[in-house]
């Protein structure tokens, strides 16, 4: 398999990161535990980045685990989907029978015919045809007759000036409110708003009186026909009905814990309490692991898996995404070291490095960071986060994100840099700590569109002498 900076490296559900941390050859040190604890270990032995009371050494990050609850309307929005008592009357009886083996009828009642287009939730006749029945979910599909209704594509040559309508994606407080849908689900209008199609089991009377008074209407395409027809015009006619599944719910496949291997699940909930990197993070939802290792039954249940899955744990549905950091790929190049003038400081300088990426690598060099750039760092003591205070930058436009998201963006040519100072708290006990870092980074490659692009895992150990 070709690897390159970012893809799908495990069964779809697993995102590569590309990364290089330290000096090429440099063996990674173990990770602190998941809430950054702080020890005696870590020390750097090598003298690099020493001070009279602060050392700090770069470590590898063999995998990086993103743990969130998806939108509910990633694939059917809940709130299409109607509750057994809010089905109208008139369709019940027929749904009952659609479940029991099918619902026919020659002869539809203009109450079940309205009933159905109740499902229709937007102007243009889209039907959400969901129900909540006993605590299932049920699709219902009727084979019902339909009037529709939509533009020629073409632009009408030869027209009768008064079977127009000119300007029809105004609003006209003349018009029937029925009407006003019939005209806005057929123009275009405003700089996002396609033509589209009308469809309606039962038509209005004001949509009936309309037509027969215009056949064109005029929108920002110019003057086109309004062309009808019905569907399923002739019996018999019929609903049938089916049970909703995970896939069909969520857009994607939902795996239950049950069929996963007891570590595996104890991996997902660790990386689901992990607070890592919670406030760099996009949302309170959302939770990074950073991890050593990745159990043997979750690279065999991933092993050929093509498609991203879904993943239902203790009830609740979490897309976990395990990222395998490849520091080989990334054209940058990242060292630490402390402060000769101030004990307490480290910076963290980070630069373009063409020759370190997998193939051809050209600027700008796009970097982002949610928080900060190089990257937003804290360390836990006592449970408490300790925030490390950025107090100077170069080659970086502020300490603080330039993006309303919370991002912070910074571009570099080769031969640039950009590097941040922080600061220890002063009143942080001697230990060793563990800094945990994440930044990503885009750049282009020629011949190739999208431009390429990889995520930087990393983790400083402090050590408070």
């Amino acid at each position: 398999m070709e690897r390159r900076a970012l893809l799908t490296a495990i069964g779809g559900s697993a995102v590569a990161l590309s990364g290089c941390v330290g000096e090429p050859g440099t063996d990674p040190a173990a990770n602190g535990t998941d809430g950054g604890a702080n020890g005696t270990d870590g020390q750097s032995d090598d003298g690099d980045g020493t001070s009279p009371s602060l050392d700090v050494e770069l470590r590898t990050v063999p995998h990086v685990v993103t743990a969130y609850e998806p939108s509910p309307s990633r694939g059917i929005d809940p709130d299409h989907v109607v509750p057994e008592s809010e089905v109208p009357d008139a369709l019940r009886d027929p749904l009952a029978a659609a479940l029991d083996g099918g619902f026919e009828t020659d002869d539809p009642s203009d109450a079940l015919l309205a009933a159905v287009d109740e499902f229709r939730v937007y102007d243009r006749g889209e039907l959400k045809p969901y129900v909540d029945i006993d605590g299932t979910r049920y699709a219902f599909d009727p084979t019902l007759p339909t009037f529709t209704a939509e533009l020629l594509d073409e632009e009408a040559d030869e027209y009768d000036e008064d079977r127009v309508l000119r300007e029809a994606g105004q609003r006209d407080d003349r018009r029937s409110e029925a009407v006003e849908t019939f005209v806005d689900a057929l123009t275009a209008y405003g700089p996002n708003v396609a033509r589209g199609e009308y469809r309606r089991c039962v038509r209005p009377e004001s949509v009936a009186a309309f037509l027969e008074e215009y056949d064109y209407l005029e929108d920002g395409l110019g003057v086109s026909r309004i062309r009808t027809a019905v569907e399923n015009e002739a019996p018999p006619y019929g609903i049938t009905a089916s049970e909703l599944t995970d896939g069909e719910m969520w857009d994607r496949p939902v795996v239950d814990e049950s069929t996963l291997a007891d570590e595996v699940v104890t991996f997902f909930e660790r990386a689901l309490a992990s607070e890592h990197r919670a406030p760099a993070l996009p949302t309170a939802d959302r939770s990074q692991l950073f991890a050593d290792d990745v159990p043997d039954a979750y690279e065999e249940f991933a092993a050929g898996r093509d498609e991203p899955v879904y993943y239902r744990i203790d009830g609740t549905v979490y897309s976990v995404i395990v990222g395998e950091s490849l520091y080989d790929r990334l054209p940058v190049s990242v060292s630490v070291a402390t402060s000769e003038d101030a004990p307490r400081e480290l910076t963290l300088t980070v630069a373009p490095e063409p020759e370190n990426a997998d193939g051809d690598a050209e600027g700008p060099y796009t970097f982002t960071s949610r928080g900060a750039l190089p990257s937003a760092l804290w360390v836990f003591h006592d449970g408490e986060r300790r925030s490390l205070e950025i107090v100077e930058t170069e080659g970086v436009e502020g300490p603080h994100p330039s993006r309303s998201d919370g991002q912070a963006l910074e571009s570099l040519t080769a031969g640039g840099e950009m590097a941040a100072t922080y600061a220890v708290p002063s009143d942080l006990p001697a230990g060793t700590y563990v800094g945990r870092g994440l930044f990503y980074v885009s750049w282009n490659v020629p011949g190739q569109t999208p431009s390429e692009h990889g995520a930087y895992p990393f983790e400083a150990a402090i050590a408070v002498e």
